[in-house]
């Protein structure tokens, strides 16, 4: 994300390990950053580059009236975050399962969340 001021922030899923007597509990980072964390490297050497959600598109500019941090997955640890503009609309991020596979949904007052980003699955005819 990148506030009005020029900065960027950035959030990805994690784990924080809460009771060591249990598997961690899946958690969200979120942090300032700058272009270069704008791409990475894997393992195999394939870089990635962010590029702009399309479905994020009708959302910009988003004020930001109000942040709520949440657990809807009852683990103790803040799963999810919901930023709620002026004009009603939401843009919630959320760890989902699998585990480390961040969640967005955006939606303007009385939508539903857009989907557009899912994969649409095969049909056969």
């Amino acid at each position: 994300m990148q506030p009005s001021d020029g900065r960027a922030a950035r959030g990805a899923p994690c784990e924080v390990e809460l009771d060591s007597g249990k598997h961690p509990s899946l958690d969200l980072e979120a942090m300032e950053c700058d272009a270069t964390a704008l791409q990475w490297q894997a393992p195999s050497g394939k870089t990635y580059v962010m590029q702009r959600l399309p479905a994020a598109a009708a959302f910009v500019p988003f004020s930001v009236q109000s942040v709520a941090e949440s657990d809807p997955l009852e683990e103790g640890a803040v799963n999810e975050i919901v930023f709620r503009g002026r004009s009603g609309s939401r843009a919630a991020f959320r760890h989902i399962m699998p585990p480390m596979t961040l969640g967005i949904a955006l939606a303007h007052p009385g939508q539903a969340p857009d989907s557009s980003f899912k994969p649409t699955p095969l049909r056969v005819a």
